[in-house]
């Protein structure tokens, strides 16, 4: 799914979900935790958590990770963590220590050693999921051309990082009787106005080339789309299938 006259993102579905997109990818994986503790309770609102879109095919593992910002390094750009998965975002202003190298916002597996002057991740090389050359070290580029490797052949790639404000609370509570309560509201900054969609599989191909306007918010605060001219519907919904505790949210 991609904002009108930008290159297409793609997205996901659920196993019910009507429209059934069987070849698009996911968009949001959100607050699927498992607490060890006894009563637990939590707030994410900053800082903001980005969402990312666009991946190639062989790294589409990545495509629908909500990344959260965890602190700052040592250069004061602020660094992200994919929720339930060991991969980051962070700048990194020269990835080989040669202290003359091109400055670079970082997609990784490594955690960046924020202590680090340069080469966060300590192994004396450029060696990383996706990179994009930037001097701004406020935030990622929320859109661009980055250099991905696609199994072992690095390629561009224009990946989206939509930005999300999160609140959520999560109370646990154990005993003979475990019971979990969860209330997520969001809302998405930079929604697009309109969507259209390409890559449907065969079966859906008339799915093809629909574009999807805003229709307005959900209970949860997040947008949802309707298809002109006909009752076809993009939405994020936090439990798809209903199962409950460790679910992930969706795009469908």
């Amino acid at each position: 799914l991609a904002q009108v006259k930008h290159p297409p993102a793609e997205s996901t579905n659920c196993h019910r979900a009507r429209g059934r997109l069987s070849t698009a990818r996911t968009m949001a994986r959100l607050l699927a935790g498992v607490v060890a503790a006894s009563v637990v309770s939590c707030s994410l609102g900053q800082p903001s958590m980005y969402t990312l879109t666009g991946a190639c095919y062989m790294e589409d593992g990545i495509d629908g990770m909500s990344f959260v910002k965890q602190g700052n390094t040592r250069s004061g750009a602020p660094y992200y963590k994919a929720m339930h998965a060991e991969k980051y975002i962070y700048y990194d202003p020269d990835c080989m220590t040669s202290t003359d190298g091109t400055p670079r916002w970082i997609i990784d597996d490594s955690k960046p050693d924020v202590t680090r002057e340069h080469d966060l991740d300590g192994d004396g090389m450029c060696n990383y999921i996706a990179a994009i050359e930037s001097k701004y070290t406020g935030n990622p580029p929320t859109r661009g051309q980055w250099t991905m490797n696609c199994a072992g052949n690095y390629q561009l790639e224009f990946l989206q990082l939509l930005e999300v404000t999160t609140t959520a609370t999560l109370t646990t509570t154990m005993s003979k009787a475990t019971t979990v309560s969860t209330s997520t509201r969001a809302s998405v900054s930079n929604a697009p106005k309109s969507l259209t969609l390409s890559g449907a599989c065969t079966y859906k191909r008339a799915l093809n080339g629909l574009t999807y306007d805003l229709a307005g918010t959900t209970a949860d605060g997040w947008p949802f789309y309707k298809a002109k001219g006909v009752d076809e519907y993009i939405y994020h919904d936090a439990d798809c299938d209903g199962a409950g505790i460790n679910t992930v949210a969706m795009w469908v």
